[in-house]
């Protein structure tokens, strides 16, 4: 979207961290928050449940997706007031868009939302523009990353757990686990808050960014080409449906070698490639998970998305900007990322 920013309405961790002054260390161990169990929702995506205003919800845990949005099917259900989005400091109004075309530029103020032992009164959550319909594996909305830049998310898929860690911990202490390799990656967040590093793709440097809101994983078709060599009409790429939402767009699958984390490597994954679809015409944006990115935003080679993502144990330290990454692995007998923080 184009004159979109992003604001951080959302302050659902910060009060929760605040404690009283006493003489504490600089730093200290990992302090759990909250151990939440993963529900997957459709595609395998991670969802949590939770409560809002004391009513059971199911929540996507959306790393690609700046705002946390709830589903205007649970706005009418809870009888919750939908308004214009708030702006601050003169910016533009903020509207998300799906990759159909649906827009909301709207908010709603929740009177509590529940996560575990974490409870925040007031909360504003966006309006989801997308229709989901009630089923297996639907979920009622989305965690974003306004909500878990406030603290550390760590994404234990062999365990099935999303544990929720204060920041005020020692830089690079944060690894409680076990495994044979550890990769400690530095990150940024771009303009549409995605997290985005470097990785190895069949021993070749792309960008990429990670998307749990994303089912499968995602290479730009023209990177693909100009890269890789790939053929579309080649017997190992198969086509597998159409992108629709404005404009169409062939869509294809074809299986790499591997992608590898500066010494973790997942083989043979799965990846869809897809057209660069700002260089169409029409320049509609393209959908890392429920959001569709700011045109303005740093545009990557790959999206991370779920099929690889899954095979990962994930420790997403925001405040120090760095991703660990090892091998999923089975639920730990003893280990856990602390004590719970008051």
């Amino acid at each position: 979207m184009r004159d979109l920013a992003f604001v951080s309405p959302l302050l659902f961790v910060s009060a929760i961290l605040a404690s009283p002054v006493s003489a504490a260390p600089a730093c200290g161990p990992l302090n759990l928050i909250a151990s939440l169990d993963i529900v997957p929702v459709s595609g395998g995506r991670p969802g949590v449940a939770a409560t809002i205003a004391d009513k059971p919800v199911t929540l996507l845990v959306d790393t690609g997706s700046p705002l946390s949005m709830l589903t205007r099917q649970m706005t009418r259900d809870l009888n919750l007031p939908v308004g214009p989005a708030r702006t601050t400091g003169g910016r533009a109004r903020i509207e998300v868009r799906n990759i159909a075309g649906q827009r909301s530029g709207e908010q709603t103020r929740l009177p509590s939302i529940t996560l575990g032992r974490l409870r925040q009164e007031g909360v504003y959550f966006f309006i989801d523009p997308t229709d989901r319909p009630k089923g297996p594996g639907s979920f009622d909305g989305i965690v974003g990353a306004d909500m878990l830049t406030n603290v550390d998310a760590d994404f234990d898929f062999g365990g099935q757990k999303l544990n929720l860690v204060s920041q005020d911990h020692c830089d690079g202490k944060v690894v409680y686990w076990t495994a044979p390799a550890l990769a400690v990656i530095p990150f940024r967040l771009d303009k549409g808050g995605h997290i985005a590093f470097p990785l190895q793709l069949d021993g070749k440097r792309v960008n990429a960014i990670l998307d749990t809101g994303a089912y499968s994983t995602m290479l730009n078709l023209n990177t693909a080409r100009r890269t890789f060599d790939v053929d579309t009409d080649s017997p190992d790429v198969e086509k597998i449906g159409e992108l629709q939402g404005g404009f169409a767009a062939t869509v294809y699958r074809r299986q790499f070698k591997t992608i590898t984390f500066n010494g973790v490597i997942v083989s043979n994954p799965a990846i869809d490639l897809l057209p660069d679809m700002v260089s169409l015409p029409a320049k509609p944006n393209t959908s890392a998970g429920s959001l569709i990115h700011d045109t303005d935003s740093d545009l990557p080679d790959v999206i991370l998305g779920m099929n690889v993502l899954s095979k990962l144990h994930l420790y997403i330290a925001y405040k120090e900007a760095k991703l660990y990454v090892t091998a999923a692995g089975p639920p730990p007998e003893s280990s856990s990322p602390g004590q719970p923080a008051q």
